[in-house]
């Protein structure tokens, strides 16, 4: 008889590398779904990947990575033999921003002089856009896909910079577009190919284009819709346009902005107890909270004060914050104080208002939304139509607050399996899965081994 069928998606992901499963509850399980599949998730949290992928990419070590590689094809190999599934030949290979970056700058054929653009010129830069010749412009690093602005950026004695969609009788002297690679992450590329195996077949995919694939409704798929994903370490946020991928960044500042900002803050209350009578005050005050935050953001942190006080001793305040700020009244605030937590969470005594809390909160969110928005928004054409949030604190109210910031409707998405919030699955991983069961076919091939990724990403243009 025949091995269990299961599904493998191999999630080099925000928070570290994942195999995500679906297994068949029954022999013949119905293509596209989920209530056929049981999905689970098994993490690779093991000192062979401490400093992966921040390890340098310059300096390749084929041992370390030959160990590595090997660990994960034996984890794969040991949970089929402990569970009697055996994986189908297809695989779904989800990589994150973690592992990749991306360049920009405009490419611009010169013109010798002053000039009207006529329609064969129309027609030679139209050409340059095609996928095929993009890969062909040389750049720093070894490319993997090439994002085109749709727009024209033209440079004329009068406007060094304009953009416009229609370039038929401007006059100018260059003209171009301009150009994103997402580029590849040497060690990660070497890894995959140490963990080549011939025959099998694989598909490659940026982790934006499962999360959007899960994620998005029709509206979303249609118009143009930023989404954004946030973790401890980063920010990955990707631009649709009728659901083509147009545009992929990540920024370095996370949830431990927002982190930090807390245990300041309860650092700050430690080190002024009289603060717990001035909450009030601040409440009422918004100049007054404003620069309360500034004094709090801006103060010097010394060691004993790091032995005092640490974030994780804050981490329960976590579930408390809202990006959104109530009016507080004299009677209200009686009621929303929250204890202050101190060394191992141990009580103090004393309490910190949930309003002045929320504010902390608010800002640092805030102000990682501000520089996406400031990121994306440089080009015309990422100016997103709807924002969808994905985040692993509850957050209450950062929805609220994407839709100010960015002036359009924003929404929180969570990794759903059949009908049921997932917070032990990635967001990346159950859209990999979904794509998997919904073409699933009769396969008697089996998998024990990771195959060939080959060429990351694919190779093409999107």
């Amino acid at each position: 008889m025949s091995a269990k069928k299961a599904k493998l998606n191999l999630d080099f992901g925000h928070d570290g590398i994942n195999m995500i499963f679906a297994k068949a509850k029954d022999s013949q399980p119905r293509n596209g779904e989920e209530a056929d599949w049981d999905a689970g998730t098994l993490s690779f949290n093991t000192e062979e990947f401490e400093d992966f992928p921040g390890v340098s990419q310059n300096k390749i070590d084929d041992s370390r990575i030959k160990t590595i590689a090997g660990f994960i094809n034996n984890t794969i190999s040991q949970w089929q033999s402990d569970t009697g599934y055996d994986f189908d030949s297809l695989m779904e290979v989800t990589i994150s921003a973690a592992f990749f970056d991306v360049l920009f700058f405009p490419y611009n054929p010169e013109f010798s002089e002053l000039k009207d653009i006529t329609e064969e010129d129309i027609k030679r830069i139209e050409d340059c856009k095609r996928p095929e010749k993009m890969f062909q412009i040389p750049i720093p690093v070894e490319k993997i896909r090439a994002l085109i602005s749709p727009y024209f950026t033209i440079s004329t004695e009068k406007n060094p910079a304009i953009r416009v969609m229609d370039l038929k009788c401007k006059k100018t002297k260059s003209l171009g577009f301009n150009t994103y690679f997402i580029s590849k992450h040497p060690v990660l590329s070497r890894l995959l190919d140490v963990m080549k195996e011939d025959g099998d077949r694989i598909n490659v995919s940026l982790s934006c284009e499962k999360e959007f694939s899960a994620f998005a409704n029709i509206k979303e798929r249609e118009g143009r819709t930023a989404l954004i994903h946030i973790t401890d370490f980063m920010s990955e946020f990707s631009v649709w346009d009728k659901s083509d991928l147009k545009y992929l960044n990540k920024n370095e500042a996370g949830l431990r902005k927002l982190k930090e900002a807390i245990w300041r803050l309860c650092l700050f209350y430690h080190k002024n107890p009289e603060m717990t009578e001035r909450n009030f005050e601040l409440t009422q005050n918004y100049d007054l909270m404003r620069e309360f935050y500034r004094k709090v953001m801006t103060a010097p942190i010394s060691d004993d004060s790091k032995d005092l006080l640490s974030a994780d001793d804050c981490h329960d305040l976590l579930g408390y914050v809202s990006c959104v700020l109530e009016n507080e009244t004299e009677e209200s605030i009686k009621h929303s104080r929250l204890g202050l937590p101190g060394k191992n969470k141990s009580k103090t005594g004393l309490t910190i208002s949930n309003y002045v809390l929320c504010y902390f909160a608010r800002e640092a969110i805030r102000s990682i939304l501000l520089e996406i928005k400031q990121t994306i928004c440089s080009d015309d054409f990422c100016r997103p139509e709807y924002v969808v949030l994905e985040c692993q604190l509850p957050l209450k109210g950062m929805e609220r607050l994407a839709s100010e910031v960015f002036d359009v409707p924003a929404r929180r998405a969570v990794a759903i399996w059949d009908g049921e919030i997932r917070s032990d699955l990635s967001s990346a991983g159950v859209g990999a899965l979904q794509s998997l069961i919904a073409n699933s076919a009769p396969d008697k091939r089996k998998t024990s081994k990771l195959p060939l990724f080959g060429w990351l990403f694919g190779g093409g243009a999107s």
